[in-house]
């Protein structure tokens, strides 16, 4: 981890609090994938529809977005999320024919809800594959856990939901679905009171992992696993009970278009961030516009 000065950290600090503020916005939330868990109540329901947006909460959110919103709606036709899994049949599963989104096909989804349903008959919640304690053992645990529970080998698309921290993977959806679960706070929901904000590790996107080398939380340039732990543990010096609590604000910095990837005259001096932040003074080649 890069060393960073105490004066640096109160800068830090105060500069994340101010983008943290500005980006707990309804209009933020709203374009999240966070609210589709939110539009729920029932612990079960939450769970449900949480993994699933989590999970598929890759690319443009105007794309995933819609596929989302099709399978709860599905979901919802059954009494909700939970019902809906817990009576999973041969039928349902034929319903989902033609659900696709990327290289998740409509076999990806009928086996997720096949093995939420396993875990629901043996468990009151999905929280119970998720020990107490630091989250690379935690959340290895519960997919060895959902590993176990399939009756042969996952599907291609169903694999990209399997990633393990001893993969090396940055395992990002895992560990924004486990923020959302685990912080009350903004747009999380907070509903698992047996694991603790300050075990959670940074769900390392796009855009978090270029402001974090912006802001010197980092010199890593891969999405790894290491990466992620590294900015969390800069984050930590911050606030250890709660080092990602600046993960939706960084993430939405740069969804929103607010953060370019460099220096712009009109965009930069409206960010809090300015003062601290590395960013390049030219647009880096093939830069594309803003994408979850």
């Amino acid at each position: 981890m890069p060393p960073i000065s105490q004066a640096r950290r109160r800068a830090l600090s105060r500069h994340l609090e101010a983008v943290r503020v500005l980006a707990a916005t309804p209009a933020n939330i709203a374009r999240d994938p966070v609210r589709f868990p939110r539009a729920y109540t029932d612990l079960r329901d939450i769970e449900i529809a949480a993994v699933l947006s989590a999970q598929l909460a890759y690319g443009r959110v105007d794309l995933f977005g819609p596929v989302i919103a099709r399978l709860l709606a599905i979901a919802d036709a059954h009494g909700g999320p939970a019902a809906y899994v817990l009576g999973f049949d041969h039928a349902r599963a034929r319903a989902l024919d033609g659900v696709v989104y990327r290289w998740n096909r409509a076999e990806d989804f009928v086996l997720l809800f096949r093995t939420l349903q396993v875990v629901y008959r043996r468990h009151e919640s999905l929280g119970a594959l998720f020990v107490p304690g630091p989250v690379a053992g935690s959340l290895g645990g519960a997919v060895d856990t959902l590993r176990g529970l399939l009756p042969g080998e996952p599907s291609r698309g169903f694999k990209t939901w399997l990633a393990h921290p001893e993969d090396g993977s940055a395992c990002k959806r895992w560990l924004m679905f486990l923020r959302w679960m685990v912080r009350r706070d903004g747009a999380d929901l907070g509903v698992w009171t047996h694991l603790s904000p300050k075990d959670l590790v940074i769900p390392l996107d796009t855009h978090v992992m270029r402001l974090s080398g912006f802001l010197g939380l980092t010199r890593r340039r891969d999405a790894s696993w290491r990466t992620a732990e590294e900015v969390t543990a800069a984050l930590r010096l911050l606030d250890p009970d709660d080092p990602v609590r600046f993960d939706f604000a960084l993430a939405h910095l740069g969804i929103s278009g607010a953060c370019r990837g460099y220096r712009h005259a009109e965009v930069c001096p409206a960010c809090p961030l300015e003062p601290l932040c590395a960013a390049p003074i030219e647009a880096p080649p093939g830069a594309r516009p803003a994408r979850a």
